[in-house]
């Protein structure tokens, strides 16, 4: 049960990782793609922040690999960071979802419980 715990906080990370990259990529809006973008985590605490939370996410993921089996972890902890993402970025970034999207969401979780149904 402590594997499935460890699952749930990976996801987390994973979702924590997206939003504040997302909130650090907004301030680089202006900038254009060059060498400097190589430099940003160093200037930009959130894009620094998402940097470490995906580095922490990885080695957990790994982890947990190595104790279940790849096609239930992987569609579910995709499907489930997709959906977390998804919601949160409406709520926390204030970021529009229309009824398609939603519905698109729906459809991802009724995905990932159709994965634990025994063959």
């Amino acid at each position: 049960m402590r594997i499935y715990a460890l699952l749930v906080i990976e996801m987390c990370l994973a979702v924590a990782a997206q939003l504040v990259l997302r909130h650090g990529a907004k301030m680089l809006s202006d900038h254009e793609l060059g060498f400097s973008i190589v430099l940003e985590p160093f200037r930009n605490p959130y894009i620094f922040s998402g940097l470490a939370l995906h580095g922490v996410s990885f080695f957990l993921y790994v982890f947990i690999l190595s104790r279940l089996r790849l096609n239930l972890v992987y569609p579910v902890s995709t499907g489930a960071t997709i959906v977390m993402i998804s919601v949160l970025s409406v709520f926390l970034l204030s970021e529009p979802m229309n009824a398609i999207q939603a519905v698109g969401i729906l459809t991802i979780i009724v995905g990932i419980g159709l994965v634990f149904i025994p063959a």
